[in-house]
This record gives C-alpha cells, structure tokens and sequence, in this order.
C-alpha cells in the first residue's frame, strides 16, 4: 500500500483524542494533528527507507491488506546524555549529574549496538493485544537476526501504564529512567525506560 494511504487513517486516529500528543515528545505531534502532516510523515517515511534501503517504520494493519491502526519503530538508537552501552552494565546514575542515567564501561569494551523502538496505536485497538504481540516479534524476529541489534532500548512517561504493561509483557525489563523538560508542555517529566537484551547477548 502506497505511504499516500495510509494519511488519511493516520490523520483521523490521531485526531480521535488528545493521547499522542500528549504521551509522544515529540514537537511536531500537535492536537489536532493537521492533515498535511500526516501526508508529510508518511511521505517522509517511504523516502527514507528509499535512501537507507531499509525498513524501520511499519504500519500496523489487523489485517493484510486492511487500514492502518497503528505505528511500529524500531531504529538505531540515540542514548543521547547516557553514552553508549556495554555487555553486562546496567544503566547507573552519574554522580555530577543526579537525573542523568550513563552506562559504566571499560575502556577495552566495544559498546553494543542498540537498538530503540517507538510505537502508537489507535485507541479503538487498544486492550487486544496487539501491540504486544508486535513487540514480542520485533524483539525475538527483528532486532537480533535482521539488524543485529544487541540491545533494546524503549521509553514511556511513567503515567503511562499501558505503555509500560506492553514493554514488560513483551520482555523488556525497566531500568533506571530520567527526567527531561518537555518544550511543548513547558513541564519536566518523568521517563520510564525499559530494555531488551538479544539472547546471544545475554549468553555471551
């Protein structure tokens, strides 16, 4: 299905209530959510997998060829103000910066490569299951054996306890989170944060 229809649907989900724009961080996500922004996003979406010659954005469908119902992520990931990460080391808080998370590593360690999802669904599918289950086979199928991923990372605020419930039944495990200031809500809020480590990973 051409990245141009699934706009519309897009479009409309967004606008059935105000819970993307308020549980994403992202700026660009406004309620209501204009119509030219959805056709930009989706626009976008398709020639950055043209340029990069993968996929790392997936509508989600409840059937093949049916309408869109929600969104799935899965690219690398930014650690931002954590540093990178490394085999057996937990997310710790850094002693001169007491909201900031970092990784502890040895010098002689090479940094695992991470991988961090993001994800939405509409509201009318919600409590079925469904993102769970795409969760679960992201993380077994995807980020392992197709992008060799080590490590996943995911974030929610922590009121957000249905996003929380997917990442832990998916399998993901919460981990020290942080607070960071929201410019579009001019508030400070409170992340949780969630990984998944692969199994080869975990064996090694």
């Amino acid at each position: 299905m051409a990245p141009s229809m699934n706009a519309p649907e897009q479009h409309r989900i967004l606008n059935l209530n105000d819970s993307f724009f308020k549980g994403l961080y992202s700026d660009s996500m406004t309620f209501p959510f204009p119509k030219e922004e959805a056709l930009r996003f989706s626009m976008y979406q398709e020639q950055k997998r043209v340029q990069q010659g993968v996929c790392q954005t997936w509508a989600i469908r409840s059937t093949v060829d049916g309408p869109m119902i929600g969104l799935f992520s899965l690219d690398p990931q930014d650690h931002r103000e954590m540093g990178p990460c490394y085999r057996g080391k937990e997310l710790v808080l850094n002693a001169a910066v007491a909201t900031t998370p970092t990784m502890k590593g040895n010098d002689d360690e090479a940094p695992l490569n991470c991988g961090g999802i993001g994800y939405w669904l509409s509201p009318e599918h919600t409590g079925e299951g469904i993102m769970t289950d795409v969760l679960k086979f992201a993380l077994t199928r995807l980020a392992r054996q197709e992008f060799g991923y080590d490590r996943v990372h995911g974030e929610c605020w922590t009121d957000n306890i249905g996003s929380s419930q997917v990442m832990e039944r998916a399998g993901m495990q919460q981990v020290i989170g942080l607070s960071i200031f929201v410019p579009k809500f001019n508030a400070t809020k409170d992340v949780a944060h969630f990984i998944h480590e692969s199994q080869s990973t975990c064996n090694k």
